[in-house]
């Protein structure tokens, strides 16, 4: 068996794993996000896995076949776009017995931004040394990563990655002791730090709020007798504050015909409708309201930001809703009095091109109007 021929067969082989590579992050690039995922700010720590596989213009293509490479890596996450990974790695070719041990410093540009799947795309500098290989020596490695990134919860993602290595000169000034290798891996990173309701969760702003203003009141007389509007209703209960003079108000000081909204203070994890317990103590002073103004009826609304399908965000925000009115049913409040309605992304009240807007847009409304 010749010697071209073996050459031959080795470089057949990588070739047809970096096919296999290429199909699998062409098939990941066809799953679709509906949730933001703002690493802003965060810290992440992980680990990857993966093989070596040298390529032309090298010292191993004639002994070295593909073996394992392994390393962790830390992250910062300057915003929703770019971070900076730290990574110490290696790569061991058993047949030779040589190893590489690399510390790299990498730029990794996420082009989806807040998406929870992005396409990534990085580049930076390493040092690099051989181990049980004759010189032995510290070389400057230059550094490209081509992958996709999933965020499969609101700590923990997913990396389908290739990393192309260039190492320069490990003998003299010949150029086949440059070596080329190429590792496509996964990698697992878990994050923390951060503002993490900001981040993971649909979340609505942390006050019950009512969209009117409430009129100033006076230091200097009994606030719980005012009634600034003359409406009937003291300025404590009064909900709708401002009712135009002679008009026909519900119990909450409203105008038959006009509908006051408060925001309801539940955060949902990312991707999930199920309500956590400790919103418990919130939902029951929600219920006891409504058990208070039985004339009240109520639609939730549920709303999200602008990312990913449209589609899905509605039917998100309508199962939220439902386990919001779901929830104040437990609690006594008869379910004839409540409507759920999801409406995804749909009418905005702050700018979506920013993580502070995305985050006021994800809201959960309760509606109000008298029967």
């Amino acid at each position: 068996m010749s010697y071209q021929f073996v050459q031959d067969f080795f470089i057949l082989r990588r070739n047809m794993m970096l096919k296999k590579l290429t199909a699998l992050l062409l098939a990941v690039a066809f799953i679709q996000s509906a949730e933001a995922y703002d690493l802003s700010k965060k810290f992440g720590l992980g680990i990857s896995g993966g093989y070596s596989i040298p390529v032309f213009g090298n010292p191993f293509n004639s002994t070295a076949d593909a073996d394992f490479g392994y390393g962790v890596h830390g992250r910062y996450h300057f915003n929703e776009s770019w971070n900076l990974e730290l990574a110490v790695t290696r790569s061991e070719f058993e047949d030779t017995k040589i190893r590489l041990d690399n510390i790299n410093a990498l730029g990794v540009w996420r082009l989806s931004g807040a998406s929870d799947f992005t396409p990534i795309v990085g580049a930076g500098l390493g040092v690099t040394r051989l181990k049980n290989f004759t010189p032995k020596s510290a070389k400057l490695s230059g550094l490209f990563r081509l992958g996709v990134e999933y965020g499969v919860t609101q700590w923990f993602s997913l990396g389908v990655l290739a990393d192309y290595q260039y190492v320069s000169k490990l003998m003299g000034d010949m150029p086949t002791t440059r070596a080329h290798i190429v590792t496509p891996q996964l990698a697992l990173t878990w994050y923390f730090g951060g503002d993490s309701a900001k981040a993971y969760k649909e979340e609505a702003p942390a006050k019950q709020e009512m969209k009117k203003e409430e009129p100033v009141k006076s230091g200097f007389v009994d606030e719980s007798n005012l009634d600034s509007d003359d409406d009937g209703v003291k300025d404590p209960e009064d909900k709708c504050p401002g009712t135009p003079a002679g008009s026909k108000v519900n119990a909450i000081g409203c105008a038959v015909s006009e509908k006051a909204t408060m925001t309801i203070n539940v955060e949902f994890d990312s991707g999930k409708s199920m309500i956590s317990s400790q919103y418990d103590s919130h939902l029951d002073e929600v219920a006891e309201f409504l058990k208070k103004y039985s004339e009240v009826n109520v639609q939730i609304e549920g709303y999200t930001d602008n990312t990913g399908s449209k589609a899905k965000n509605v039917a998100l925000s309508a199962a939220r809703a439902k386990s919001v009115m779901n929830a104040l049913i437990k609690r006594g409040i008869d379910k004839k009095r409540l409507t759920a309605k999801g409406f995804g992304p749909e009418n905005p009240i702050a700018d979506n091109s920013t993580p502070e807007g995305r985050q006021t847009n994800r809201r959960v409304v309760a509606v109000l109007s008298s029967k």
